[in-house]
């Protein structure tokens, strides 16, 4: 007969399993399994912050943005000043088009951890969306101040200048972006050539 602290060293043990599991298929994006282990792992421990953020993730990658928000906020109460939940919720809500409250999010996340360039991509993604231009050109600078290297920040701020009618800066910028992203030939990039040969026309038609 097993007693009570076997019994314990053994949900301990059987917890980490599924959480390491779980953790394995999140990072290889195969979600719906991902979440089997983190729902099973809960099941023996419903208070672990790290494993409702990965729920979290895991129910974003599947489009269940909604039910992402909710174990978030699951992780918010257990940890009022857990970054990644805020600013994973704050891609949940954009994703939603509840974008004032993805901003608030992201804001609350770099309350906590100012220096994380993700979350700046984000917030300065979202203010463009709304046409808030000036702001969003400061996340993406912050970004960049963080990470020099970070090809969507340089991406991002290449799509505002050309709103703000700063083409040749934007054409740089894209350029930039182009260059770290050289071994990606996602559409972005292709999106990207094509804004610099409109760019480029658009210039040569100002100086006509």
């Amino acid at each position: 007969m097993t007693n009570s602290k076997d019994k314990d060293i053994k949900d301990l043990k059987a917890f980490e399993s599924w959480v390491n599991e779980g953790d394995r298929l999140l990072m290889q994006k195969e979600y719906v399994a991902a979440l089997i282990c983190y729902d099973s792992a809960l099941e023996l421990n419903k208070d672990d912050v790290k494993v409702w953020d990965n729920r979290g993730v895991a129910l974003s990658g599947v489009g269940r943005f909604t039910d992402a928000i909710e174990s978030f906020e699951i992780s918010l109460d257990l940890k009022p000043d857990d970054f990644q939940a805020w600013s994973n919720m704050g891609v949940s809500m954009a994703a939603l088009k509840r974008f004032e409250e993805a901003i608030n999010c992201f804001d609350r996340a770099l309350d906590i951890k100012p220096e994380d360039n993700d979350t700046w991509d984000n917030r300065g993604t979202v203010l463009f969306t709304l046409s808030k231009y000036e702001e969003a050109l400061e996340s993406f600078d912050n970004a960049l101040r963080l990470n020099p290297e970070d090809a969507k920040a340089w991406a991002g701020k290449g799509s505002v200048l050309k709103f703000m009618g700063n083409y040749e800066e934007s054409i740089n910028c894209l350029e930039k972006f182009i260059d770290l992203a050289s071994g990606d030939i996602s559409s972005q990039v292709e999106e990207a050539w094509a804004m610099i040969f409109d760019l480029k026309l658009l210039l040569s038609q100002k100086k006509e």
